[in-house]
């Protein structure tokens, strides 16, 4: 029988993870506590723009891997998650349950897609696994993380481990994703200057470029120019939509 963290080890983890100040810090200290409990490849995701999905448009997603670079290469950059069951599952569901019961609720017979995945996931080992729907966490944040255990373990042995360990495992996954929505992102085109972020602040607050440009003693022309630079940096379409995604990305003080 595999040993596990014990509470005292739990607790420690938990306030690493309150305590750390970046999303990268975060990911680390989970992904090794999820490691020492037995399953050692994670897939995360999760977006406050979930326009196909929980996860949403890449490009606005979030997305954190522990495990094979070359299996999140092709499972993300193929986009087969949005056709997996267990995505599928998580995105109609909150909770965690096994793979063989999120398919088994899909009830759909396998595409194409599924088949590549099955294929993808046998030739990596990965013979067993669970899927989490964080939806819940966050308010306006949905998240999704799938893992699965190491060496090759089957699913009855996968079970049995996650009687003992899986109430650890869900309070650390909530825990993390909801330690994610509070930090800001990174991974810009280019990030936000001082004064980008203050020109998406005081129209955040109302007020318009002429009243930004008193207000920072600037000219209209040099304001105009932050507000645009800040929707390059954000792939934002206009200006609103840039402090929306400046917002929920935890980069906004007002």
């Amino acid at each position: 029988m595999q040993d596990v963290p014990g509470p005292r080890a739990l607790t420690a983890v938990t306030a690493d993870i309150i305590a750390a100040t970046t999303i990268p810090a975060v990911w680390e200290i989970f992904a090794d506590a999820l490691s020492a409990y037995g399953f050692d490849n994670m897939i995360y995701g999760a977006t406050r723009f979930p326009e196909r999905g929980i996860i949403g448009e890449p490009r606005d997603a979030l997305i954190l891997h522990r495990g094979p670079r070359e299996y999140a290469d092709i499972y993300l950059g193929e986009e087969l998650y949005l056709h997996s069951p267990t995505y599928d599952w998580a995105e109609r569901n909150s909770g965690f349950v096994s793979w063989p019961e999120a398919i088994v609720q899909y009830g759909k017979p396998p595409s194409a897609q599924q088949m590549r995945i099955a294929q993808l996931n046998l030739q990596f080992g990965f013979s067993a696994g669970f899927v989490g729907s964080l939806n819940d966490v966050v308010p306006g944040m949905k998240g999704v993380i799938g893992f699965s255990p190491s060496n090759g373990m089957d699913q009855e042995a996968a079970n049995a481990l996650w009687a003992r360990v899986g109430a650890d495992i869900v309070l650390l996954c909530n825990l993390m994703h909801l330690r994610v929505g509070t930090l800001p992102r990174t991974g810009l085109r280019r990030p936000l200057t001082t004064r980008q972020r203050e020109s998406l602040e005081w129209y955040s607050l109302g007020k318009t470029t002429q009243d930004i440009a008193t207000i920072m003693g600037l000219s209209i022309a040099t304001v105009e120019k932050h507000l645009r630079m800040a929707r390059d940096s954000l792939d934002a379409q206009t200006t609103a939509h840039a402090v929306k995604k400046a917002a929920s990305l935890n980069l906004l003080t007002a």
